[in-house]
């Protein structure tokens, strides 16, 4: 289903878009969450040297086999955020998903290449 048009958010300096931690995210496992208001997965992410955290996303719409291996983009700074019964400590980011329903937000995560470090700066 087509997404509607978002308008621009308002412009932020530089100097606050650098308090944004962003790193590669190496996604370990990513069943479905039950208890949730929308369909999501509960992604365990390995961060390398800043160790592992959860991510509760609507990622839904992709089989685990999809996820599981891959490199996302996380941000790792926004503290821990509850979500159902679970607690997400992580936001992978995405984009919508091509097939989601209009009133959730189905994604699919923005991928890293392969060979980069679990743990590293996104810049």
């Amino acid at each position: 289903m087509e997404q509607p048009m978002q308008p621009e958010k308002v412009q932020i300096t530089f100097g606050k878009f650098q308090n944004v931690d962003l790193r590669v995210a190496r996604v370990l496992s990513a069943p479905l969450a039950e208890g949730t208001r929308f369909p999501c997965r509960v992604l365990t992410l390995d961060l390398g040297h800043l160790g592992r955290r959860t991510s509760v996303g609507q990622y839904a719409l992709l089989e685990e086999a999809e996820l599981t291996g891959r490199n996302v983009v996380a941000c790792v700074n926004l503290g821990a955020r509850p979500m159902g019964e679970f607690t997400s400590e992580a936001l992978v980011l995405g984009a919508p998903h091509p097939s989601g329903p209009a009133d959730q937000a189905q994604a699919t995560p923005l991928f890293v290449a392969a060979d980069a470090r679990p743990g590293d700066c996104i810049y």
